[in-house]
C-alpha cells in the first residue's frame, strides 16, 4: 500500500544513530513520514523487529551505489551515517590494509571517506529530495593544521563532508551535517572505566582519577540513545545549511563526575593523575591520544577555531533533549561503577 506521507529514509537503521531515529519517529503519533529502514541484513532481528512495526526495510550496501540508489528511491529525507569502527574491527579489512601497506587506521579512514562519497553521490540523484542530514565530523588532520592526524575516524567523515559541499553544492542546500557529541553510552562499556569516576563506598565518594588537560576540556555530551531522534526531528524542521554539533550541555569529565556525584547524593574528589590508557592495540590508544590533543586544542567539534559550528539552541526549533542529569538518572549506575580499593 503506498502511502501519502513523505519518506525518510534512515540508514544505520539498526545501529546507534538510525535506530534512535526509527524509535523516535515509531513513537510519535502519528509520524508524519513513512519509515524506510536501510541496513546490511534485513533479516537480523533487530530489522525484522522494524518490519513487523511496519517499518520498509531494504538492503543497502555502502560499498554498491546502485543499493543506494535503489533504497533512496521516492525518499523526501536521507538521513546518512557510516561507521568507522565496524571496518576497523572487521578481519578482511585489516588484511586489505596490510596488502595495500597502509596502517588500518588510515585504511578504514579512506574506506569510510569512500562509503561517505557513494552515499552523498547516490543522494545527489534523488529528485524527490528536500533534505539530507548527513552525520560526520570534523576533519581533525585539516583543522588542526596537520597537528593530530591520527583521528581516523573524525577525519574519514570530514572528507567526506568537503566531498559533499564541492561535488555536489545543489544538494548542500538542502543538507544539514550532524556533528553527534561524545556518546554517554560509551561511559558505560569498557572503554567508560577511563573517564568515570571509581566509587569509595567507606568514604560514600566518587573519585575520578584523570589529569588535566584533558580532565577539564569542555565536550559535548550527548545520548546517541535518547537525543538522536529528537534532534534529527527538530533538524528535519529547522532550515538546512547548517552545520551542528549533538549536544546536551558541554561538560568536562570534571564537570560529567560533579554531575553524576550530585545525582547519586555522594561526595566527589579528583586525583590530577592520568591512569593507564592502554588499550593493548598502539594504533587504537594513538588515535585516543590525538582525539583528546584536538579536543581540548581545538574543540570537539573544531568549534574552538570554526565558529560556523552551531548548538542545538541555534535552530530556531525546540530540540528538547533531556538533560545530563536526567539521563544519569535513568542508569543502572550499580552495574557501571568500578568500586575502588
Amino acid at each position: 500500500m503506498t502511502s501519502q506521507k513523505p519518506l525518510l529514509v534512515v540508514l544505520g537503521a539498526t545501529g546507534n544513530q538510525g535506530g534512535s531515529i526509527i524509535s523516535h519517529f515509531l513513537s510519535l503519533s502519528p509520524s508524519p513520514y513513512a519509515l524506510r529502514a536501510v541496513t546490511r541484513d534485513p533479516s537480523s532481528a533487530k530489522a525484522t523487529s522494524l518490519a513487523s512495526r511496519g517499518v520498509d526495510v531494504v538492503t543497502g550496501n555502502f560499498d554498491e551505489p546502485s543499493s543506494l540508489e535503489a533504497a533512496f528511491k521516492g525518499a523526501s529525507a536521507i538521513f546518512s551515517v557510516t561507521d568507522f569502527w565496524y571496518a576497523y574491527a572487521d578481519p578482511s579489512q585489516r588484511e586489505k590494509a596490510v596488502a595495500a601497506g597502509q596502517s588500518i587506521g588510515a585504511f578504514c579512514r579512506e574506506y569510510e571517506a569512500q562509503q561517505g562519497r557513494n552515499i552523498i553521490d547516490a543522494a545527489a540523484k534523488v529528485d524527490t529530495l528536500d533534505r539530507f542530514i548527513f552525520s560526520a565530523l570534523p576533519n581533525a588532520t585539516k583543522v588542526s593544521g596537520g597537528k593530530y592526524t591520527h583521528v581516523y575516524h573524525f577525519d574519514g567523515k570530514g572528507i567526506a563532508e568537503e566531498y559533499g559541499r564541492s561535488a555536489h553544492p545543489k544538494l548542500w542546500e538542502k543538507t544539514t551535517v550532524l556533528y553527534a557529541g561524545l556518546f554517554l553510552e560509551n561511559l558505560l562499556g569498557p572503554t567508560g572505566a577511563f573517564t568515570l569516576p571509581k566509587l569509595n563506598e567507606a568514604k560514600d565518594t566518587l573519585t575520578l582519577t584523570l589529569a588535566d588537560p584533558v580532565a577539564s576540556a569542555p565536550l559535548p555530551m550527548y545520548s546517541v540513545v535518547d537525543d538522536t531522534g529528537v534532534l534529527v526531528q527538530a533538524l528535519l524542521l529547522a532550515a538546512p545549511g547548517k552545520r551542528i554539533v549533538g549536544v546536551k550541555e558541554w561538560l568536562s569529565y570534571r564537570g560529567f563526575a560533579t554531575t553524576l556525584a550530585r545525582t547519586l547524593k555522594k561526595g566527589i574528589e579528583f586525583v590530577d593523575v592520568n591512569p593507564d590508557l592502554s588499550s593493548g592495540d598502539p594504533e587504537l590508544d594513538q588515535e585516543h591520544m590525538d582525539m583528546m590533543g584536538f579536543c581540548v586544542e581545538f574543540g570537539y567539534d573544531g568549534g574552538l577555531v570554526d565558529k560556523s559550528i552551531v548548538q542545538p539552541a541555534d535552530l530556531g526549533v525546540s530540540a528538547n533533549l533531556l538533560s545530563t542529569t536526567k539521563w544519569c538518572e535513568k542508569q543502572d549506575w550499580d552495574s557501571v561503577l568500578q568500586v575502588s580499593p
